[in-house]
């Protein structure tokens, strides 16, 4: 990809073509959810993050939790590889038992809290990519104010219930047939 504001950036090619639609007059902000969502989950690293979330799962669902349940899952965090999502949700899982949150209930509100924290993380990275873009003149200022207005916009539309489903069914493609290429005479932005 040898065009966009983000031409130059160590990013890989789903998030500069999300970078292109942020200053594309051409691309609506469903399409820019779509194409955001597909990079996070791209970025999710699904092969390290489900067998920890069955583990999680299946020890969370015993009839019988331990008095402290909480050093029994920091072992299963431990045996499992650190991605950052592993980390945001040890901290949000933890934290939920603290709070006195039900076994059954403290996944599902951990991870609901870790798509939230990852939608905010994400935004924010992409607002740091646009002010590089600025700074390099690959962006003029008039499309850093649009990409940044945009990508404000676009993480403020991405539904963090969407992103727990793709986590949880650990489905990459989730979002492919969204970001799909329109066909046909009908069909395009609207």
């Amino acid at each position: 990809m040898t065009d966009g504001p983000f031409r130059n950036a160590k990013l890989p090619s789903c998030w500069k073509r999300y970078g292109q639609q942020l200053v594309s007059d051409a691309a609506s902000q469903e399409e820019r959810v779509a194409q955001a969502c597909l990079s996070m989950i791209g970025d999710a690293e699904m092969e390290t993050f489900n067998p920890l979330l069955r583990e999680l799962k299946a020890h969370l669902e015993r009839r019988q939790m331990d008095l402290d349940p909480i050093p029994a899952l920091e072992t299963i965090f431990e045996n499992h590889s650190t991605a950052t999502l592993a980390d945001a949700l040890q901290r949000h899982l933890i934290a939920n038992f603290g709070d006195q949150v039900s076994p059954e209930n403290a996944l599902d509100k951990a991870l609901e809290s870790t798509a939230r924290e990852w939608i905010g993380t994400t935004k924010n990275r992409i607002d740091e990519e646009c002010i590089r873009a600025r700074e390099l003149g690959d962006m003029s200022r008039e499309d850093y104010q649009t990409g940044i207005d945009r990508n404000r916009e676009t993480f403020s539309a991405i539904k963090s219930s969407d992103l727990c489903d793709a986590l949880v069914t650990g489905n990459k493609r989730a979002f492919k047939q969204a970001v799909q290429k329109k066909d046909g005479v009908d069909e395009g932005p609207e």
